[in-house]
């Protein structure tokens, strides 16, 4: 006979989904402070605000997805 599977439950799933948000609202802090500190109009601001949407985005579809 085979042995029963192990399954994963719901608290562990949570934490870590919480643990993978954390790290992506960490992430999303950093680049926005880079953008503070940027005058508004350069290449360089523009390039930052981008990547600032990007992870955004990103923290949105996470939240959304609920998992």
């Amino acid at each position: 006979m085979r042995k029963p599977g192990r399954k994963i439950g719901k608290k562990i799933r949570k934490n870590a989904f919480e643990d993978r948000f954390a790290l992506i609202v960490e992430d999303y802090n950093k680049a926005k402070e880079i953008l503070d500190s940027l005058i508004v109009g350069t290449a360089e601001y523009d390039k930052q605000k981008k990547e600032c949407n990007h992870l955004f985005a990103h923290a949105e579809r996470c939240i959304n997805s609920g998992k």
